[in-house]
């Protein structure tokens, strides 16, 4: 197959997948609207009905929910989880790479670590209130926490999946470990590092519900959260709506750069 007929083929393929993700998408809309609105079928106080929903959205971007608009919740969850991703990654990304490098740190580092990694991110909760309160720190806490196992593991796989030949090459010419580690294999594996911010976002983004349990008085989860209270599941649903909205657009995003960046890898495939 040539280039230009490999390309032609994946065109076709991401045109064939838009297209189903699109109509199924309309058709669990029209599902959904059928049995509220058009047939009656679901009570409005378990299921609102898409147009209550996107009304009750309109009204949430002009006027304040608990003390701040749309943009001030959504700032509030972003903040949170910007600063537990980034931390997350300041920690599992160096400790992944160190990881996958040497086999000394790895055999020091893996069993603590696989003891820490089955434990749920929401089971650290009544821990980050003994150690930080009620507060931003204890959200943050918990958000890092949901990120940091994919920062390691991918970190992890990247510099161990790098081809060995590439390293002993780069040592055969003189270089030493440090700058065979630095200029020859993490470029090699940038593109698989990129992956696990995708999937460590992707985390942080789900696990801010259960953070701003802690002290919230602003944020996503905490509308979602406070609606429960309230019986108002119009405003639920337009905070669960926009967290998944949000985290498709910031996995997406990042699936973007990460196949820019191993394009070399579908091409040669």
């Amino acid at each position: 197959m040539t280039n230009v007929e490999w390309r032609r083929a994946r065109r076709r393929r991401r045109v064939r997948a838009t297209s189903v993700g699109a109509a199924s998408t309309v058709a669990l809309a029209g599902l959904w609207y059928l049995s509220t609105d058009g047939l009656g079928l679901v009570s409005p106080l378990f299921l609102p009905s898409p147009v209550a929903v996107f009304e009750r959205l309109i009204e949430f971007t002009q006027r304040d929910y608990q003390g701040a608009t749309l943009i001030g919740h959504l700032f509030a969850s972003l903040r949170i989880v910007a600063i537990g991703w980034f931390v997350a990654g300041v920690i599992g990304l160096p400790l992944g790479v160190a990881m996958g490098w040497s086999r000394r740190v790895r055999t020091v580092v893996s069993p603590v670590f696989e003891l820490i990694r089955p434990i749920p991110p929401i089971a650290w909760i009544p821990l980050a209130i003994l150690w930080f309160g009620l507060g931003t720190e204890a959200r943050v806490f918990v958000v890092t926490i949901s990120a940091v196992v994919p920062w390691v593991l991918n970190s992890y796989e990247a510099v161990a999946g790098v081809d060995k030949l590439l390293a002993k090459a780069s040592r055969s010419l003189g270089a030493p470990s440090r700058r065979t580690l630095v200029e020859v294999v993490l470029p090699a594996a940038v593109p698989t590092l990129v992956g696990g911010a995708r999937i460590a976002l992707g985390n942080a983004w789900m696990t801010v519900v259960a953070a701003e349990l802690l002290g919230a008085t602003a944020g996503l989860g905490f509308v979602a959260l406070n609606a429960r209270s309230t019986l108002d599941p119009d405003i639920m649903l337009v905070a669960m709506l926009l967290i998944g909205l949000l985290g498709v657009v910031f996995s997406e995003g990042l699936r973007l750069v990460e196949k820019r960046l191993s394009g070399w890898k579908e091409s040669a495939a």
